[in-house]
């Protein structure tokens, strides 16, 4: 149907990527206009939010971990939007995708820990989850303009 975005399993388009990809090629715009970039920032507000929640031993230090790895996804999605479409853009990339991973593993053992509640912890894992993904495709898309 003509003007319907198709969704994966996820419910994210996988239009994100292919846009932000081409946004990159031709230097237009700005990152703060990929989606991937502007997710990661969503991700690194809520996670501000919901740290304040974590409880138990060493909550200060694992509270500022959580912090960092949030707020590392956007900054590396900006500087490889800086970067352009090169080797180096793809490897900040990469790191925003790790760092996503690093996150999503932290609130899960939070979770499992019982330092984060789960009605914290889970809406903060699928929001990680969903950025991961377009980091993801937008790092397969920037990979595939540099193989041509």
């Amino acid at each position: 149907m003509p003007g319907t975005q198709h969704l994966d399993s996820q419910g994210v388009g996988s239009s994100g990527a292919r846009h932000g990809a081409a946004q990159i090629a031709r230097m237009g715009g700005d990152f703060v206009d990929l989606l991937a970039w502007k997710k990661a920032t969503a991700l690194a507000t809520s996670v501000v939010a919901g740290s304040r929640m974590l409880r138990g031993p060493a909550v200060t230090a694992t509270r500022s971990q959580v912090v960092r790895a949030a707020e590392s996804i956007p900054a590396d999605i900006a500087e490889g939007y800086g970067r352009g479409i090169c080797g180096d853009g793809a490897r900040f990339l990469t790191v925003a995708r790790a760092s996503a991973a690093e996150l999503e593993s932290h609130l899960r053992v939070a979770e499992a820990s019982g330092r984060l509640p789960p009605a914290a912890a889970q809406p903060l894992i699928a929001q990680t989850r969903e950025v991961r993904y377009l980091v993801h495709r937008l790092l397969i898309s920037v990979r595939l303009r540099l193989s041509h």
